[in-house]
């Protein structure tokens, strides 16, 4: 039987990949929409969930679609740590399950107080 590490990894370099491509393609499609629009890349810009876009709805589909793929990567660790919960609960690790629930809390302060 395979260890619950191991398929923790495999399943992750999977699921990483997918969005990673996803991502990446939405920032890129994003960017080619800005440039061919004559928008201007000074910086700093709006957030990528700032609650400007968010309120105003009106936001043009290059800024859109760049803002998901960025929404995308971030939510990468969590996808990660939720992965690792589930496994950990299959395998009764209870160990590694209490430790992944700390990290899994703990990014949840830290997302709360980011914004």
């Amino acid at each position: 039987m395979q260890e619950p590490e191991d398929d923790l990894e495999t399943k992750m370099r999977t699921i990483s990949l997918a969005i990673s491509l996803i991502s990446l393609g939405l920032m890129g499609f994003g960017l080619a929409d800005v440039l061919l629009h004559g928008a201007s890349l000074s910086l700093p810009g709006m957030a990528a969930l700032s609650p400007l876009i968010l309120k105003t709805g009106q936001i043009p589909l290059g800024l859109a679609a760049m803002s998901a793929g960025i929404v995308l990567l971030s939510l990468l660790p969590i996808v990660r740590v939720l992965l690792a919960l589930s496994l950990y609960v299959q395998s009764r690790q209870l160990l590694n399950l209490l430790v992944a629930l700390l990290v899994f809390i703990e990014l949840l302060v830290s997302a709360r107080i980011g914004t």
